[in-house]
């Protein structure tokens, strides 16, 4: 890997994974915007879409990392029993400032322990910032209305407005674990690093070639100091590897306006297929978190060549019927529709998942939408397949 550059001596750890055990990030999702609701709410309706973006019976859950502001009650505790996550422990962090905590003891329980899925996510009060060029329609959830609380007895004059909320949430477990399960992640993590109290242990998947700085597209920064505002002053970065990055791709945030779990959603859905991004996120106890992510293509069956559409439905569904002819009128001729009867007996793990959200659509295998059709993220699915199918036409 690419020398990243140290103040402090440490002594170093180098853990080589196999492809079996690497982690891979099964699905990411946020929130469009700050919302006026309850945090622990919110948290809830985030990490209960997540659970539905990856396929994954609620059971095979182990943790939730949730990490919280100081607002946020006692209730966040026992959210993962609430969502039917019954073999889930639910730990609640105040103090990580950008829960990069969270996703260092994910990654750590992933490779210590048994195979399972974790969970990390992040509900926050004060306002983050949005990345430059915006956020994707895949990466949001649905839009969710403001929630007013009124005491017995007061009028409209004596609302209590929650303050604006925004949240994010990661599933993460190992490439055989997703195998297993048949889950499409959306990206495997190549490398990380983790630094902590002088010590630097590294876990990367055996491979033959090093990574280099050029290979990497896209670089996302997390500093604790203001003063690090330009790409010439990038934290512990040398520079002979900024001398080789294009501004369009580095993006450095400061702790304070922004987290781990917003960051990485937006990076592993905005990294084009195939391609590599970096994020470095530092904390304020001066330890650092780096993990280079690699976005995994999705396989058609042999014979196929157009992108597979499937649709979670059941008899009868005037929903799911509206979505069909929705895509029949709009899109028709650039994918194929396949249809799962969540109500037959072999379908029951995603009646669990879905029995109150069809009509529930994925394509290729990742979620796409649920309730009814998001016609801008398919059109954003639909530009990346086809981008993807005229690179690997001209390797």
């Amino acid at each position: 890997m690419f020398r990243v550059q140290s103040p402090r001596g440490f002594f170093r750890l180098c853990h080589h994974i196999t492809k079996r055990n690497a982690i891979v990030i099964a699905a990411a999702v946020r929130t469009p915007a700050p919302t006026a609701i309850k945090e622990e709410k919110l948290a809830g309706l985030v990490v209960d879409e997540l659970v539905k973006r990856t396929l994954c019976p609620r059971e095979e859950f182990k943790k939730l990392f949730m990490c919280a502001s100081s607002q946020c009650s006692s209730e966040l505790e026992g959210m993962g029993k609430e969502l039917g996550l019954k073999s889930c422990q639910t730990f609640k962090l105040q103090k990580d400032i950008c829960s990069a905590g969270a996703v260092r003891m994910a990654l750590q329980s992933l490779q210590n322990e048994d195979p399972q899925c974790i969970i990390t996510g992040d509900s926050r009060c004060q306002g983050l910032k949005l990345p430059p060029e915006g956020l994707l329609a895949s990466e949001v959830m649905s839009e969710i209305k403001p929630v007013v609380r009124r005491k017995k007895g007061d009028d409209k004059e004596n609302e209590e407005v929650p303050a604006p909320v925004e949240a994010a949430a990661l599933a993460w477990t190992t490439y055989e674990n997703a195998d297993r399960l048949q889950l499409q992640p959306l990206a495997v993590v190549l490398e990380f690093v983790i630094e902590e109290n002088d010590v630097k242990t590294r876990y990367k998947i055996d491979r033959t070639e090093p990574i280099i700085a050029k290979a990497v597209h896209n670089w996302q920064f997390v500093t604790i100091a203001e003063k690090d505002a330009s790409p010439g002053q990038i934290p512990r970065l040398p520079a002979d590897i900024i001398a080789q990055l294009e501004p369009h791709q580095i993006g450095i945030h400061e702790a304070q306006h922004t987290t781990a779990s917003h960051l990485l959603t937006h990076l592993v859905h905005s990294l084009p297929t195939g391609h590599l991004g970096c994020a470095v996120i530092e904390t304020l106890d001066g330890n650092r978190l780096v993990l280079v992510l690699e976005k995994l293509y999705t396989e058609l069956p042999p014979g196929h060549v157009l992108p597979i559409l499937t649709l979670y439905t059941k008899e009868p569904c005037p929903l799911c019927d509206d979505l069909v002819a929705q895509l029949e009128d709009k899109f028709a001729g650039q994918f194929e529709l396949k249809k799962v009867f969540i109500d037959k007996k072999e379908n029951v793990r995603y009646l669990r998942l879905f029995r109150h959200d069809i009509p529930v659509l994925f394509f290729n295998g990742q979620f796409l939408c649920m309730h009814r059709l998001n016609e801008d993220a398919l059109t954003e699915r639909l530009a990346a397949f086809k981008n993807d199918m005229e690179a690997s036409q001209m390797d």
